[in-house]
């Protein structure tokens, strides 16, 4: 998945406006996250799936998914 996809994806979702993405990681601020987030990975010009904020945005999207699935 790219970050413009998984960007797409996010827009085309019923977004909360916190979310615990794992028990030591909770988003308070879902909007600001993701707006934060996608500026860092687009700011990454190592290897993406090394980009911290990457792999924040990957279990962001997991945590929705398994809170959609509840």
């Amino acid at each position: 998945m790219t970050p413009e996809e998984l960007q797409q994806y996010f827009k085309s979702k019923d977004l909360p406006d916190t979310l615990e993405i794992q028990q030591d990681m909770q988003v308070f601020d879902v909007k600001r996250f993701l707006s934060t987030s996608f500026i860092h990975v687009s700011l990454w010009k190592k290897d993406l799936s090394k980009c911290p904020s990457w792999i924040r945005l990957l279990k962001f999207k997991d945590a929705l998914e398994t809170k959609e699935k509840a």
